[in-house]
């Protein structure tokens, strides 16, 4: 209460209205005594000037033996002039100071020896001021010498003027307590028009301090406190917008680093965890969450030869392989665990409070893919020339020994040349594989899609492998759901996965054993082939790779059986084009199941149909 605004505007009027008030009295009962002390002086020069008629009588009557009753007589006679009344007396005195006659008996008789008194007495000339005692006197020595020597001798107790002055102080009083009743009221109604709004500023900076920027002051007037209303409305706008500008541009700046697939850390001077996204928690786990993990911990993890120093950061090994950068260097080809990473650091600089700090941040770039397709190629190369080397080898060689022996008999060049000729095919299936693959992998194969019967399909299809399943004497047995809707596809590359995988089936079950084939409707629209033999089986560690191109389970399957390796790859690029999917289900010695799972309405009639 003490201090607030109300009770500081009140406590200011009111000693503002005290000092006034005591200010007008001192120099109102200042001026008063002044007044009247000059008044007193200048009445009793003018009444006892030497050429004056009081003066003359008063010498007239000196000669007199009874001088002292008839100068009492004259001094009677002239009292109005002399402005005698009960305060103001006047006496004649000896050489002594002592009363002769005056006009009250009792104080003359009393009267002390004051300074005028002794001036007169040693007829000095002159009256001394009376400023600053209780009264006021005047002493005129008369015939000095004679035998009439006398003193005339006026005194005023300025009791007149002190109850002027008291009166005077009554009033100054009563119009203080009414100045201050009318200033305590008047106060508050302007400390009520002054804080009014000030109250309306704090509560609405209150507010803009915890964030709410709704509330708008109402600006009642144009003086200085409605310029201010008016200009912290104005500012709050602009904090508002400034704030809703740096929050955007920090929501957005958090929005793409959780959604950036880098991970993104930034460490304080010190080591300190200062952000991280997603991606790094997903590589660093618990310890960057926990904010247990520093930089030297993650230099180390990342076998990282690097340290912070102040502003820059240094190779703590010259020989370190890392591209140097404005701000920082980038090491290629990091292994962490299973995955390889490329990582960038830069030196950067943000503010902490009041000072500038530094600190560095690490992208690091997951290029496991890059690096695992390099090798993809790289081992794609080197199957391709295996795989072209092994027919060219077999051509070269029997082409050389049918040209180094003219003489060789008929039969051995015509096994020659069959042999030329079955590998010549051999080079042909994996060309014409390849570039199957080549079309599909740059979406330029030309696809011919349309409505039909899939059981009429795989029928023919059995029919065509009539003579292979009766020459490993198989049993094949066909079901299909009734109701089976006709599918929308390219029927000859539908056709040639079945029958990729029916000719694997027949290949690799041993003579006399049992191929079954089902087609059924699935939920949302799709239909499955399902394919299952008795068959020889593929080992667990075999089956993550049966898609992969040139992928022969070779050491556990029969060596006449061997083909290039691309018929699966190929089944699964065709199906997948086609908006299905294509699972293998085996067991070593149990045989297999590939299931096929086609949509009624495949994707390629709206999106690649040519």
């Amino acid at each position: 209460m003490l201090k607030s605004l109300y009770f500081k505007i009140v406590l200011i009027l009111l000693i503002f209205i005290i000092a006034v008030m005591c200010a007008v009295g001192a120099i109102l009962m200042n001026g008063v005594t002044s007044f009247y002390i000059s008044d007193f002086t200048g009445q009793m020069t003018e009444c006892f000037s030497g050429d004056g008629l009081l003066m003359i009588e008063l010498e007239q009557v000196t000669a007199d033996e009874q001088y002292a009753d008839r100068m009492k007589q004259v001094l009677s006679s002239y009292g109005s002039i002399l402005g005698v009344d009960q305060y103001r007396n006047y006496y004649v005195l000896n050489t002594e100071g002592e009363m002769l006659a005056g006009s009250d008996i009792e104080l003359g008789a009393e009267l002390p020896v004051t300074p005028n008194i002794l001036s007169a007495i040693n007829n000095s000339g002159g009256n001394i001021g009376t400023g600053g005692m209780d009264y006021a006197d005047w002493a005129v020595r008369m015939n000095p010498g004679s035998e009439s020597d006398c003193i005339i001798y006026i005194k005023d107790s300025l009791e007149e003027m002190r109850q002027l002055n008291q009166k005077l102080f009554t009033i100054i009083l009563q119009a203080m307590v009414i100045g201050i009743l009318i200033a305590v009221l008047l106060s508050f109604f302007l400390a009520k028009a002054i804080s009014s709004p000030l109250q309306s500023l704090t509560y609405d900076t209150q507010l803009v301090a915890s964030g709410e920027f709704t509330h708008e002051i109402e600006v009642r007037s144009a003086d200085e406190i409605g310029v201010l209303a008016d200009n912290f409305n104005y500012m709050k706008e602009r904090l508002r917008a400034t704030l809703e500008e740096v929050d955007g541009e920090r929501e957005k700046l958090d929005i793409v680093l959780s959604c950036m697939r880098d991970a993104v850390l930034a460490f304080t001077a010190d080591g300190r965890v200062l952000h991280f996204n997603n991606s790094a928690v997903e590589l660093f786990g618990e310890p960057l969450k926990s904010e247990t993990l520093g930089m030297e911990e993650c230099f180390e993890i990342l076998d990282i030869p690097l340290i912070l120093e102040g502003n820059s950061i240094k190779l703590t090994s010259p020989d370190a392989a890392a591209e140097h950068t404005k701000d920082g260097f980038i090491f290629r080809d990091r292994t962490c665990g299973a995955r390889v990473y490329d990582v960038s650091f830069a030196v950067i600089r943000y503010v902490s409070g009041k000072r500038q700090s530094s600190g560095c941040v690490i992208i690091i770039h997951d290029v496991t893919s890059r690096y695992e397709l390099d090798e993809s190629r790289r081992e794609f190369v080197s199957n391709v020339s295996h795989e072209l080397k092994t027919p060219l080898t077999s051509i070269k060689a029997y082409t050389e020994t049918i040209l180094s022996d003219p003489e060789m008999d008929a039969e051995t060049r015509e096994y020659f040349l069959g042999i030329v000729l079955s590998e010549s095919d051999r080079m042909h299936r994996i060309v014409s594989d390849l570039l199957v693959l080549s079309r599909l992998d740059n979406k330029r194969t030309n696809w011919s899609v349309e409505t039909f019967d899939l059981r009429q399909s795989v029928r023919r299809l059995c029919e065509v492998m009539r003579g292979q399943v009766s020459e490993h004497n198989h049993r094949v047995t066909f079901g299909c759901q009734r109701g089976l809707p006709e599918i929308t596809a390219d029927r000859q590359r539908i056709e040639q996965v079945i029958l990729n995988i029916l000719s694997n089936a027949i290949k690799y079950t041993p003579d006399g054993g049992k191929i079954d084939i089902k087609l059924t409707q699935l939920p949302k629209k799709f239909v499955r082939i399902e394919i299952a033999d008795n068959g020889i089986g593929i080992p667990d560690d075999d089956i993550g790779h049966l898609f992969e191109r040139f992928y022969r389970v070779e050491k556990s399957r029969t060596q006449d059986a061997g083909g290039t390796g691309l018929g699966l790859a190929i089944a699964k690029e065709l199906v997948e084009a086609h908006g299905g999917r294509i699972a293998v289900k085996s067991a070593l010695g149990e045989g297999t199941t590939v299931t096929i799972d086609l949509p009624v309405e495949c994707k390629l009639e709206k999106n690649e149909k040519k």
